[in-house]
């Protein structure tokens, strides 16, 4: 049976959180492979738990148990979901952490220009329970640490092969960050910074299916900056580049320093893309 189990959170590991949402998987399941994808999320950041999340639950076994804590609501009314999908079973707050795990199942996204999450329709390819029944959890229950009390049981029950609807009750809406999408009038590519990584490197919204015809010849623009064509690697030239990355989004790197802070972009931020010289 998948005992596969992995944690993103923003607890960092300087103090004890992370050890004891792990003891208490162990403790409910032994035989748990506890995988951590990351610890250093920004504190409350739930864009960049949502993405990094994305980055790595794709090459896990499709039944393997990706527990999420960024949580700023922790205590609040806000609900503990529950998300099965056939690459993988999420569980976390519900506050748009699992934006990209369910963004291939939403039907219908309401009010996706606010830049706070909003409530989306899940289809039938993707199933989700708010988690309610108390039976299953760790008590007594802290208002300040329901990654230990309550995500922790639940994900190791799961990976046990508990079934999702004996936690709580079915919903068939969650809330979803306003994910941000490139546009083209059809002579320019707009795009968005959606993360900057450790090495400073500027991933942005746009992939390889989104430049226009001509576009290996692209110029591109971001906060006054211009670059022309596109890069192999990151070696492949000095100064700022561009190239498609691991991640299959249009990177903006430099070779041996920090494009982000070179350029000095934020999230959200707007690029230009266009085909040629023109």
């Amino acid at each position: 049976m998948n005992s596969v189990i992995t944690l993103t959170t923003d607890f960092g590991t300087t103090d004890a959180y992370v050890g004891a949402v792990k003891g208490v998987i162990l403790g409910i399941n032994p035989a748990a492979q506890i995988v951590d994808i990351s610890h250093q999320i920004q504190p409350q950041n739930i864009h960049q738990a949502a993405f990094i999340l994305s980055r790595a639950f794709p090459y896990f076994p499709h039944s393997a148990v990706h527990l999420v804590v960024v949580d700023p609501g922790v205590g609040s009314n806000r609900r503990i979901i529950i998300l099965r999908t056939p690459v993988g079973t999420f569980i976390g707050p519900d506050n748009g952490v699992l934006s990209y795990a369910a963004r291939g199942y939403i039907l219908q996204e309401t009010g996706s220009a606010a830049r706070g999450p909003q409530l989306a329709t899940l289809t039938g390819e993707a199933r989700a329970v708010a988690v309610t029944n108390s039976h299953f959890f760790r008590q007594p229950v802290s208002d300040t640490f329901h990654a230990r009390d309550i995500m922790a049981p639940v994900a190791a029950l799961l990976s046990q092969g508990f079934q999702i609807n004996a936690f709580g009750e079915t919903i068939d809406r969650l809330q979803m960050l306003p994910l941000s999408r490139p546009a083209s009038d059809g002579a320019v590519v707009q795009g968005h910074v959606i993360h900057i990584d450790s090495f400073g490197n500027i991933i942005t919204d746009v992939r390889c299916e989104d430049l226009l015809p001509g576009s290996n010849d692209l110029r591109l623009e971001l906060h006054g900056h211009l670059i022309s064509g596109l890069a192999q690697n990151y070696a492949d030239t000095n100064g700022l580049l561009a190239l498609f990355g691991s991640s299959g989004y249009l990177e903006i790197a430099l070779k041996n320093g920090s494009a982000a802070a070179i350029t000095s972009v934020r999230i959200g931020d707007e690029i230009k893309i266009r085909a040629g010289a023109s």
